[in-house]
């Protein structure tokens, strides 16, 4: 799942473009409309080939960048927009500086309005100027398209860039911590609070709880959307529309963070290194008021500069901010900062430390020392990098490939395991990206299986084991975690999920009341095994057997259920009473030929009940 996003000036026709793309307005304001210019977040979505792609639409208009930064952060493939009438303007520069700033490295250029411009030399001159602003930034390679909206001229051309950018855009990860920052909150009449936004280092389940940060709200998942697609499970990457449960509208806002319990907290103080855009007029100095921008939250905030005076345009260094409200933020987060007025973006970085604890002295070494050190990693990233390159692995094999010393490296899996990162399954440690993409495999595997075989109970255990390609070490606490946490049934030898039943239409019920008559009027010389099939079907005679309406002895022998307990009992008595037992006097008991007296008195055997001993049974 991919998500992009458009970006520049006002009125350069980035809503016409995606509507274009997607045949979908992403203006849904009434003011919109009326002033022909957006003014919030707009949201649409295109196919391209196999994948479904969402778009987040954003305000050009300088009053409205804010707005803009709710939305461009949680994009994957920026799509750069540009009139060909007007080329390079003022937002044009600010929204590339922003996409610089948050790291969006993967884009296309979209030189927009082509039909507006007659001069083929203006054209080329536009885009040589587009091409120079670009330098050093993050979109210096990308791609530059001509387009009109109007004509449909280069939309073609426009999709197959796009198709092809995002083959080399990584998938988004899934660290099994999932996180939703909100950019709309709503309500729909019978269904109640609707929140969405971009899903982030993880995956959500219909019936899942989860909590809201900063507030600290608990709610319930009571359903999922994806480009208005009901979704049993959202993927990392994709936008949602969560219906909650248990939280009314007006509790959650824009900026918060819908998270699965204990993935993520609130902070006033955190540490960041950051970036000084180099055509700001003035340094960015200590203890100054800024806005501050991640995710889609926006909050007033005091900068603390680290190890220098002050950090000049074009300059790097490192920051603590005091914010004036919690929010919710995770460690490798970007950001960006604004001078409230007049309203200017200074810069951006990313975020170290959500959670430092306490104000830093300003000028120690060794807290610069210290945030070098998280710049470059900290212990348990490490681990958990070298866990995934390896993993299932025990932690003998792990922990000298992390290059650190074995006390570092043990209290880092520590950290790792306590924050739910890391599974242990029994001796073997697993990464929680891992465990979940097994368990989608395994869910998957299953799925299949029973859509392919409804008239089976579940799927032999040995079955799964081989598709699933993992050796009993793994496969077998797998299955007990996967049991134990409600995502499987084990049923004997086969395994199936929890809400499998198998159920027969009217033609097969009376095709096995057929068969069940006549196994009762057969009474111990019952129909082979060939019969039966023939009379019900391969399948459902298997569907039998799984649901222990008949017990098959060997491949010739097979009785009903009832028929079954009836004969093995009267053996048993006979045993009870006598001490051993012979075929003959097994035929003679059950008034039956020898076929089905070896038959029963090798089941038994075979079942532990009884014990062969020369030409007797007795019992084991």
């Amino acid at each position: 799942m991919f998500v992009i996003g458009t970006a520049g000036h006002v009125d350069h026709g980035k809503s016409t473009l995606v509507e274009a793309l997607t045949g979908i307005d992403p203006d849904r304001l009434a003011e919109e409309k009326e002033r022909e210019m957006t003014i919030d977040l707009g949201f649409a979505w295109l196919q391209l080939g196999d994948e479904e792609i969402g778009v987040v639409d954003v305000p050009g208009h300088r009053d409205f960048i804010e707005n803009m930064l709710a939305g461009v952060g949680g994009i994957d493939l920026a799509l750069f927009v540009v009139a060909a009438d007007e080329g390079v303007m003022p937002q044009t520069r600010e929204h590339l500086a922003i996409l610089d700033l948050l790291e969006i490295n993967s884009g296309i250029v979209v030189v927009t309005k082509i039909d507006l411009v007659d001069d083929p030399d203006w054209l080329e001159l536009v885009m040589l100027d587009i091409s120079e602003v670009l330098t050093g930034t993050v979109l210096a390679n990308a791609p530059i398209v001509p387009v009109s909206a109007f004509s449909g001229e280069g939309l073609e051309t426009l999709k197959t860039t796009l198709q092809d950018k995002l083959t080399a855009v990584p998938a988004r990860s899934d660290t099994g911590r999932p996180r939703l920052p909100v950019d709309r909150v709503f309500t729909l009449s019978g269904f109640g609070t609707v929140v969405t936004g971009t899903l982030l280092n993880g995956r959500f389940r219909s019936g899942d709880q989860v909590e809201i940060q900063p507030t600290g709200l608990k709610a319930r998942i009571r359903g999922l959307q994806t480009h208005k697609t009901k979704r049993q499970v959202a993927q990392p990457g994709s936008r949602v529309a969560i219906n909650l449960t248990g939280v009314n509208h007006d509790q959650v806002q824009r900026g918060d963070v819908v998270a699965a319990p204990g993935v993520i907290a609130d902070t006033i103080l955190l540490d960041a290194t950051y970036r000084q855009l180099p055509d700001v007029s003035a340094a960015l100095k200590h203890n100054m008021e800024v806005k501050f921008f991640v995710g889609a939250a926006e909050v007033l905030a005091r900068t603390r500069v680290l190890g220098v005076e002050k950090i000049e345009p074009g300059q790097e260094g490192w920051l603590q901010l005091t914010l004036s409200e919690p929010i919710a933020v995770a460690r490798g987060d970007r950001f960006i900062l604004r001078r409230p007025s007049p309203a200017t973006t200074l810069g951006g970085g990313r975020i170290l430390d959500p959670h430092p604890g306490r104000r830093h002295r300003r000028f120690r070494p060794d807290v610069i020392e210290h945030l070098q050190t998280l710049s470059q990693g900290t212990p348990a990233e490490l681990v958990l990098q070298a866990l995934q390159r390896i993993e299932p692995t025990t932690q003998q094999i792990l922990l000298p490939r992390t290059g650190l010393d074995l006390e570092t490296a043990v209290a880092a899996l520590t950290e790792l395991e306590n924050e739910n990162l890391v599974v242990q399954l029994d001796k073997q440690l697993i990464s929680q990206a891992g465990w979940q993409q097994l368990n989608d495999k395994l869910n998957d595997i299953l799925f299949t299986y029973h859509q392919e075989h409804p008239l089976r109970a579940g799927m032999p255990r040995e079955e799964l084991r081989s598709r699933l390609k993992l050796t009993p070490t793994i496969f077998n606490p797998l299955i007990k975690q996967a049991a134990a946490d409600d995502m499987l049934i084990e049923n004997q030898t086969v395994i199936a999920m929890p809400d499998h039943q198998v159920r027969f239409n009217a033609t097969q019920q009376a095709k096995i009341d057929a068969l069940l008559q006549r196994f009762a009027k057969a009474g111990i010389n019952s129909p082979s095994v060939k019969e039966a099939k023939t009379a019900v079907g391969e399948e459902l005679y298997f569907a039998l057997i799984d649901q222990n309406l008949v017990k098959p002895l060997n491949q010739d022998v097979v009785y009903a259920a009832a028929e079954y307990q009836e004969s093995t009992q009267t053996i048993i008595n006979f045993l009870q009473k006598n001490g051993s037992i012979n075929a003959a006097q097994t035929r003679d008991l059950l008034q039956t030929s020898r076929k089905y007296a070896i038959a029963l008195l090798e089941h038994l055997d075979d079942i532990k009940l009884t014990r062969r001993v020369g030409d007797a049974r007795i019992l084991a």
